[in-house]
């Protein structure tokens, strides 16, 4: 085996955190606890709603949307830090709809598209006039640009798209989706296409997750001008969305993991058996330390991942990776236990630790488990 390859992870000490951060957090809580209480995230879910306009144009009015957008283009310009505490925040409370997809889209066509682009198309998502996301998935679940298979054809002043798309986030709902199709040169582009739009069909998938409907979108010949195609590197920007999307989704398992520890806490102190809380016996009280002990690195880690985005992006991309590979699996050990801890009633759909669980197995699977991202740094560190 090779040495190990050195890397350079440079953040600050304290992650660059200030007292805008800490107030931030306090009012994204705030606001979140009192809009989005668990018994109207209930009625949601029963209704097959999962995303509320109501609640997106508020987020969109509060800046949550724009938060890491250029100012020019209507965003707010902040740092990644600010976001990951909005997430993690969001993640606490399971907000339904498509903040995760919107965010990812603004980063591509940040990233992707022209100066004319970025005008273009950047405003409404930051104001949430536009409901966007990205076609992340073909069949086998590969969101790597290597796995690209539908195709983009010129024709005319414009292009011909064809192929599906898998597992895109609020697919039913948006009206711009970020795609990357395969050019007849072999190199994959991204499109920003407009729907609804002739020749794309969209059908519903079913998801384990309630608050975070799905849709496979199929393109049957779509034809769209040759400003639908971003301008800029392809590969480059569909990579930075990518480490930026492991950093996100972090940060909002941090949270939800979180939510069950207390969750599941409270219980073990209000529940008894022979005349004791349950939280005395150790079978109880030391798989709740274990999973605070998970919690609190993860969330070292993935503040970690936003504070290099924000210092030392070269250093960003194996902090993400670490932080998405070891929350997803404390995460998911959170909600196994929490079902557990909880008994009987654990078992039972009146338990809201199951919407935790469902959100925790979504979560693993989007954007790589962690095995997946283990391998990628197994790979980078001993590499040769």
């Amino acid at each position: 085996m090779s040495a190990a390859t050195p890397i350079k992870l440079e953040v600050p000490s304290d992650f660059g955190c200030t007292e805008e951060h800490v107030l931030l957090r306090s009012e994204a809580r705030r606001f979140l606890s009192e809009r989005l209480p668990m018994t109207e995230l209930r009625k949601l879910a029963d209704a097959g709603v999962g995303f509320d306009r109501a609640l997106w144009k508020e987020l969109a009015q509060l800046g949550w949307v724009g938060l890491v957008l250029p100012e020019e283009h209507g965003g707010a310009g902040l740092g990644w830090l600010h976001l990951a505490i909005v997430i993690e925040e969001m993640g606490r409370r399971l907000v339904p709809g498509p903040f995760l997809g919107s965010l990812l889209a603004g980063v591509a066509i940040a990233a992707g598209g022209s100066a004319a682009q970025r005008a273009r198309l950047l405003p409404g998502i930051a104001s949430g006039d536009s409901v966007a996301t990205v076609a992340l998935c073909e069949a086998g679940g590969v969101f790597e640009a290597s796995g690209v298979t539908a195709t983009a054809e010129k024709a005319g002043d414009g292009y011909v798209l064809r192929g599906q798309k898998t597992h895109v986030l609020c697919g039913a709902d948006a009206s711009l989706l970020v795609a990357p199709f395969r050019e007849a040169s072999g190199q994959a582009a991204l499109f920003a296409i407009e729907l609804p739009a002739a020749g794309v069909s969209i059908e519903a998938e079913v998801g384990i997750d309630p608050t975070r409907p799905m849709a496979r979108v199929a393109f049957d010949g779509v034809r769209v001008s040759a400003a639908s195609r971003l301008d800029g590197d392809a590969a480059t920007a569909w990579h930075a969305m990518l480490v930026r999307g492991f950093a996100a989704l972090a940060a909002e398992q941090v949270g939800g993991a979180e939510s069950v520890l207390l969750e599941t806490r409270d219980y073990a102190i209000a529940r008894k058996q022979f005349d004791r809380q349950i939280g005395f016996f150790q079978a109880v009280k030391y798989p709740i330390v274990d999973m605070m002990c998970g919690i609190e690195l993860s969330r070292s880690l993935a503040a970690g991942a936003a504070a290099a985005l924000d210092h030392n992006p070269a250093g960003a991309e194996t902090l993400a990776r670490m932080a998405k590979a070891q929350i997803s699996d404390v995460y998911c050990n959170a909600v196994r236990k929490g079902v557990q801890l909880h008994g009987g009633y654990g078992f039972t759909w009146d338990c809201d630790v199951h919407f935790f669980f469902r959100r925790a197995m979504w979560s693993r699977a989007m954007l790589g488990d962690g095995i997946h991202h283990r391998r990628w740094l197994a790979a980078r560190l001993f590499e040769g």
